[in-house]
């Protein structure tokens, strides 16, 4: 009995030990407990317009997850840090990593639509086709 009770417990652990490494290369996420809400643990990586995030994100599937949506401001702001720049060159919460110091958000108005400066910690308001500094964050509600 004693035999076949470790050979379960040496596979059991041979199997999480499988999973962990599947899991190592899985798409990662930040769940936040206080909005309720999920992100990507980073940006889309390189310059974009606003209607092109906008379109990333609807078209995402990441994590095994298609719902997907561009932020507001003030989801955005949620994960303004202070002490992020400690560990990056923004002030981002430790967990997320940006390519980048703006985040684009669908707020909108008039002419101009939303973004936030991590560098600064900034609500920032521009043109739809701007890209300079310009990447998405994905998120979705819980």
């Amino acid at each position: 009995m004693l035999k076949k009770n470790g050979a379960v417990v040496l596979l059991l652990v041979w199997m999480l030990f499988c999973c962990i490494d599947a899991l190592a290369g899985a798409d990662t996420v930040f769940t936040d407990a206080e909005t309720g809400l999920m992100w990507q643990t980073s940006d889309n990586g390189s310059d974009i317009s606003w209607p092109a995030a906008k379109d990333y994100c609807e078209q995402l599937e990441y994590a095994g997850f298609t719902d997907w949506r561009m932020p507001t401001q003030g989801e955005l702001a949620t994960l303004y840090r202070v002490d992020g720049a400690e560990v990056s060159d923004y002030y981002m919460l430790p967990a997320i990593t940006v390519s980048a110091c703006c985040q684009w958000a669908i707020d909108k108005q008039q002419a101009k639509v939303a973004s936030f400066d991590y560098e600064y910690g900034n609500k920032d308001w521009g043109y739809p086709m701007s890209t300079v500094d310009a990447r998405v964050l994905a998120v979705r509600d819980l």
